[in-house]
């Protein structure tokens, strides 16, 4: 080899390295400048125990990491900050940085969002797929639809990420199997979606706040709630005061939203909030897989007999299931002006929940059939999911699109 030949590939080799150095230094440029903050976390639905809150200290573990310490966290459990009817507005606001949103709760304020909730009854009933599937397509809607993007931005906020719940049934404090039954009987349904099938089954829909849903079932302000039935076994853990289970197939919420102030998130550099959207996503298959965990902790208790009581629901499944069709029928007819399409949205939403179902069923998950031994099966068999690879397929799928 030539002095010229050793020469120039040194030369070649030190450029190469002062190249990748500077690269580096350019992507580490942002952490820099990054000025240390510590962001307040406000949840009304439960603690770091909870579903949501144990994917959420995840979350903010993983930010914390990325950015070396510079971004930490304040937990605020419970609505121990903010209420469920204050966090839109308090996160806008910046009493708190981050938060859980209920659209439904308050309709004038989010219309589309709480429009969007009506597609919950579009649901099979079937655990799994309620919530992998539903969810999925709740969060990509929530995520794209820009309607709803820009309404949240109205309110100073922006979506971080969403989850749909399991199916709804009936938890009560008296026994219902018969529409005779159900005649009169006071049911917590705080939404269209839900107090339409509890008008349908003959119940008063009534509206009592979460805090209070407890010690109101224990005292008999009112006999049933409209929830799914993880509540036997997390966040409320209303097996004492609630134990006639009454399996009816009710709309699922969609979707529990979780927001960040905008000024926060505008703040961010490109680095930062390219990370924090993988981690959303991360946040949401985490709760989908929490949901699992948690209803087979329901569906033990149930199973056991011991606690809980099942309901026979033949006389009302039909019933709910009749009501929950129409209802996904009739919303083009109740959409807000900003919903433009509204035929079209909701048969584009319908196909996307069958997308991601036909997902689930390539992986050997079976939609369940909603027969009281059905039921049973599928609570038996939730322990043994695995959601791993559909959610790593949602990434691949939705997360490209999300980048900046």
């Amino acid at each position: 080899m030539t002095a010229y030949a050793t020469w120039a590939r040194i030369s070649a080799a030190t450029l190469v390295t002062a190249s990748l150095g500077s690269a580096a230094l350019a992507q580490d440029a942002w952490l820099d400048t990054l000025e240390p903050m510590t962001l307040k976390l406000a949840d009304f639905s439960g603690d770091q125990n909870a579903n949501f809150g144990k994917a959420m200290v995840a979350w903010e573990e993983s930010i914390t990491e990325f950015t070396q310490g510079k971004i930490t966290f304040e937990n605020y459990w419970s609505s121990s900050l903010l209420g469920a009817l204050d966090t839109l507005e308090g996160v806008g606001d910046g009493v708190a940085d981050i938060g859980l949103i209920i659209p439904s709760y308050m309709p004038q304020k989010l219309p589309v969002a709480s429009w969007m909730f009506g597609m919950g009854a579009a649901l099979s009933g079937s655990t799994v797929h309620d919530v992998a599937a539903g969810g999925a397509t709740a969060l990509e809607t929530l995520l794209t639809y820009e309607p709803v993007t820009q309404e949240y931005a109205s309110h100073n906020v922006v979506v971080l990420q969403a989850t749909a719940t399991p199916a709804y049934n009936l938890l009560c404090n008296k026994p219902i199997a018969s529409l005779d039954d159900a005649k009169g009987i006071r049911a917590r349904a705080i939404g269209a979606v839900w107090s339409t099938t509890a008008e349908a089954l003959g119940m008063t829909p009534v509206s009592i706040s979460w805090g209070e849903a407890y010690e109101g079932l224990q005292r008999g302000v009112f006999d049933c709630m409209v929830i799914n039935p993880n509540q036997y076994a997390d966040g409320l853990t209303l097996k004492d005061v609630a134990p006639e289970y009454v399996p009816v197939t009710m709309a699922q919420l969609q979707a529990s939203t979780w927001v960040m102030n905008k000024d926060i998130w505008d703040g961010f550099p490109v680095e930062l909030q390219n990370f924090i959207t993988e981690a959303n996503l991360k946040a949401a298959a985490d709760i989908w897989q929490g949901y699992m965990e948690i209803e087979a902790k329901a569906g033990d208790l149930i199973a056991g007999g011991e606690v809980i009581h099942t309901n026979d629901i033949a006389a009302l499944e039909p019933v709910a299931a009749a009501q929950r069709a129409e209802f996904v029928k009739a919303l083009p007819g109740t959409a807000p002006a900003a919903v433009t399409d509204a035929a079209g949205f909701v048969a584009d939403y319908q196909a996307r929940i069958a997308y991601w179902t036909d997902k689930l069923e390539a992986e050997g998950y079976a939609v369940a059939e909603r027969t009281p031994e059905a039921i049973m099966q599928a609570f038996a068999g939730l322990s043994d999911v695995d959601l791993t690879s559909f959610a790593d397929s949602f990434k691949a799928e939705v997360a490209p699109g999300l980048m900046k």
